[in-house]
């Protein structure tokens, strides 16, 4: 009687594990694949500017293009992105952030600190720091 107790015991810990070691793999597995979504959504972005601004040339519309044109995606940012009233379009530009995670950042509004944007899902600490002299909060 007490064998079977000890197998069923066994069993029973052998299967907890083995859930919870496939939970872990595809956790990490859904986090490498939202990060490579986020890369493609801004490798798409591009390629969609690149395609648009030569049809623009050709119907004369250089100078509209230029009033509209976003702001570059580089750490010289000529404004602070306010993190607040910012659009989709303005968050992505800052760098690292896809649409997945500007919707993220939007979805988590109101802010009252910069330090809020560490709790939004996707955002590591090295992707923090490389934005936080980026946004402000109004």
């Amino acid at each position: 009687m007490f064998f079977l107790i000890f197998i069923l015991m066994v069993a029973v810990v052998w299967l907890l594990w083995t859930i919870s070691r496939n939970t872990g793999d595809a956790l990490d597995k859904q986090t490498a694949i939202q990060y490579e979504l986020v890369s493609l959504e801004k490798k798409l972005e591009q390629l969609s500017e690149k395609m648009s601004a030569p049809a623009e040339a050709e119907k004369g519309v250089a100078e509209t293009k230029k009033s509209e044109a976003p702001a570059p995606r580089n750490k010289e940012l000529s404004a602070l992105v306010d993190i607040n009233q910012a659009t989709l379009k303005e968050i992505v530009h800052l760098p690292r952030i896809g649409n997945a995670l500007g919707k993220r950042i939007i979805d988590g509004r109101p802010y009252t600190s910069i330090d809020d944007l560490q709790g939004v899902q996707g955002i590591s600490k090295d992707m923090f720091n490389e934005i936080k002299p980026l946004v402000m909060i109004s």
